[in-house]
């Protein structure tokens, strides 16, 4: 915006220097033709006093001399010279009406000229005007756009801060909220646990039980709104070491296979024949990989919500497969199972933020996928996905390889 602001001042200054050396160039044409018409005035009377001066010499010379000659052949002096005198001058005065009507017409010839050369400089100078004015309305119109455009800019700018102020302060209320919500969600969950525990009685036990499950809901709930807080408040945390890939798969596989044993689902896990060692935070890649395995878990449960064992008999078909591959400088990690898969409309929308599949089952926030891209690609990563209905999903992200990296 700043640049913008920029330019258009440029263009102003740029604008009245050209009005002004267009002025300038106008009113140094108009001095030259008003220049021009007084010496092409002064030119013209000139001649003609020069034509008549002349005339009027040439006249007198020849009537000298005729007057020169009559006065040595005259036997009457007297009369004679009178007579010359009237004769002479009568012919100088004629010359003399003939000389002015010369004049005369030179000079009504010169005064025209001057009269026409004076309309056109008044014709050019109106013309001048017009186009002074044009130029006026012109720069007055831009000027009030600029005037417009930057006041919007402005004001976009002072929307689009305070819209960013209003962003950040959301997001810090989010992750204040959330945080302090953990406290007494940790007692709730540790009195539940307490009293399925301690007491005999059944209903007691179940009642206890499914608040402790609610409570571990509440905690991934709660878990995943600090992660989006922090992912998008730029405080995402990657702490990267070296770990070899085949401890980590031995870990996720022990952590998760009683769990998916207890859906009569089967979890299979391959570690790599050769060691691949790379560097990334542990701890999230674990986050990516629960998040990876628990939608397969839940999505492939009968009822939907990964709670429910499979009905006898289908055990052997439900099943998710986990392993990695080396890709040249990058390792993949691959997570395939055979459930009910994604519809092709869905699969372009599965990463984005509170996005579900089934938006009237209320599965969670929809925040999961969208936290492990996040997360992968903070490692500098790619996450994708491949499904066709009723052949299941694959999950496939990737993380820069380290060779020079060792084991932790």
């Amino acid at each position: 915006m700043e640049k913008v602001l920029k330019n258009i001042v440029e263009r102003r200054v740029l604008t009245d220097a050209s009005l002004v050396a267009e002025r300038a160039s106008t009113d140094a044409i108009a001095d030259q033709g008003v220049a021009r018409a007084q010496r092409v005035l002064d030119d013209l009377i000139e001649r003609d006093r020069i034509v008549a001066d002349d005339r009027l010499l040439k006249f007198r010379t020849a009537a000298d001399s005729v007057l020169a000659r009559e006065r040595s052949a005259s036997p009457a002096p007297d009369g004679s010279v009178a007579i010359e005198r009237g004769t002479a001058d009568a012919h100088m005065k004629i010359e003399r009406e003939v000389t002015d009507m010369v004049l005369d017409r030179e000079r009504q010839r010169a005064d025209s000229a001057v009269e026409t050369e004076r309309r056109e400089h008044e014709a050019d100078r109106e013309r001048v005007e017009a186009r002074r004015q044009d130029t006026d309305d012109q720069l007055s119109t831009e000027r009030i756009g600029t005037d417009v455009a930057v006041a919007a800019l402005v004001e976009t700018k002072t929307a689009l801060s305070q819209a960013n102020t209003t962003k950040a302060r959301q997001r810090d209320v989010l992750g204040m909220v959330t945080h302090d919500l953990r406290n007494p969600l940790c007692v709730i969950a540790m009195n539940a646990q307490n009293i399925a525990h301690e007491t005999t009685e059944p209903s007691t036990r179940e009642a206890a039980d499914e608040v402790t499950r609610a409570a571990a809901r509440m905690e991934r709930l709660l878990t995943d709104l600090l992660d989006v807080a922090r992912i998008e408040s730029g405080m995402l945390r990657i702490v990267k070491r070296r770990y070899d890939l085949g401890k980590l798969l031995t870990e996720v596989l022990e952590s998760y296979r009683p769990l998916f044993a207890a859906r009569a689902m089967t979890l299979t896990v391959e570690s790599p024949v050769s060691p691949i060692v790379a560097s990334f935070d542990h701890d999230r890649i674990v986050q990516v990989l629960s998040n990876l395995l628990g939608n397969a878990m839940k999505f492939m449960s009968p009822q939907g919500d990964g709670t429910s064992p499979a009905p006898p008999g289908r055990g052997q078909h439900l099943k998710v497969d986990l392993h990695v591959e080396q890709q040249g400088d990058d390792v993949a990690f691959v997570v395939a199972d055979d459930g009910p898969g994604i519809l092709p409309a869905a699969l372009p929308h599965v990463f984005e933020r509170f996005w579900q599949i089934d938006s009237n089952s209320r599965r969670g926030l929809g925040l999961g996928l969208y936290i492990c891209k996040k997360i992968v690609e903070a490692h500098g990563g790619r996450i994708s996905v491949e499904s066709e209905v009723g052949k299941g999903a694959t999950f496939r992200f990737t993380l820069p390889l380290r060779s020079d990296a060792q084991p932790q």
